[in-house]
C-alpha cells in the first residue's frame, strides 16, 4: 500500500510538469491592421475584388474593415454575420486600403483580377500588386499577385494571417 501511494504522488508530480505553462502557444497579440494594395500594369483593364474576412478580436468577437481608399466609394458586399466585406470594382486609381476599426489579432484577405475583355496591343501590361498588411503602423506581412494572361482563368491571393 505504501509503494502505491509513493507511485500516485510521483504520477501526480510528473502530471502537473507535463502540464506546465511553458509547452503552451504564443497568445494572439491585437494590433491596429492597415491593408494596403498597390497596383501596377493596366489595372483600368480589369475588374478588382477585394475581401476581408475573419477580422478578429478578443475571443472571436467581429471587427469590421474601414474603407480608406478609394474615398468615393463603399464596400460591394457585406455579409456582417460571416464578418465578410468584399470590394469589386474597375480602378481609377491604384491603390486600396483597408483599416481595421479596433485592433485585431486574426485576419483573412482575398484579391482577385479578372481582365474585362477586349483587345490588347503590345504595351499592355498585366495587372501586378503589392498586398501589404501593416500591424501597428509597421509593415507584417507583403504578398505580391500577378494577373494571368487575358482570358485565363484567375487564380486569387488568399491569406489567412494571425498576430503574434
Amino acid at each position: 500500500m505504501r509503494n502505491l501511494k509513493y507511485l500516485l504522488v510521483l504520477a501526480v508530480v510528473v502530471f502537473s510538469f507535463s502540464c506546465s505553462s511553458e509547452d503552451e502557444t504564443p497568445k494572439s497579440v491585437e494590433k491596429s491592421v492597415t491593408i494596403e494594395v498597390e497596383m501596377d500594369g493596366n489595372y483600368a483593364d480589369y475588374l478588382v475584388t477585394f475581401s476581408v474576412h475573419s477580422m478578429l478580436s478578443g475571443t472571436s468577437t467581429f471587427v469590421a474593415p474601414v474603407l480608406d481608399q478609394p474615398t468615393e466609394l463603399t464596400w460591394t458586399q457585406v455579409i456582417e454575420q460571416g464578418n465578410t466585406y468584399t470590394l469589386s470594382f474597375e480602378p481609377e486609381v491604384p491603390t486600396i486600403s483597408a483599416t481595421s476599426s479596433a485592433p485585431i489579432h486574426s485576419l483573412g484577405l482575398v484579391f482577385n483580377a479578372v481582365h474585362l475583355g477586349g483587345e490588347t496591343d503590345d504595351s499592355f501590361q498585366p495587372l501586378s500588386a503589392t498586398v501589404s498588411v501593416l500591424a501597428d503602423g509597421e509593415a507584417y506581412r507583403q504578398f505580391e499577385y500577378e494577373s494571368l494572361s487575358p482570358g485565363e482563368v484567375s487564380v486569387p491571393l488568399a491569406e489567412e494571417i494571425n498576430f503574434q
